[in-house]
């Protein structure tokens, strides 16, 4: 999930390595070269990942309202068909 606030974008990412959840914050800021890293934790289950990136969002902007979390979704995009290639002829 990608957060604008002012010049700063938020990512903040829920994936599955090696059977634990890992939750990463990541600022980043025009001008710099790599971005402020917030959270990097590993968790037992996915509710609990995304549950630390809503505290930690809370913790960053206090005044707000609380961080609903979004899935992503991705759009499959419409395939062109795909030629059919012919067989090559032996060399028999």
């Amino acid at each position: 999930m990608v957060v604008l606030r002012d010049t700063r974008r938020f990512e903040l990412t829920v994936v599955s390595e090696e059977d634990v959840w890992v939750a990463r914050l990541n600022e980043w800021v025009s001008g710099r070269l790599s971005p402020t890293k917030h959270v990097l934790r590993a968790f037992e289950t996915r509710g609990e990942a995304i549950d630390a990136l809503v505290r930690k969002w809370h913790i960053l902007f206090p005044d707000e309202p609380e961080l609903e979390w979004r899935e992503t979704t991705i759009r499959p995009e419409p395939q062109s068909p795909r030629r059919r290639h012919r067989p090559t002829p032996n060399d028999s």
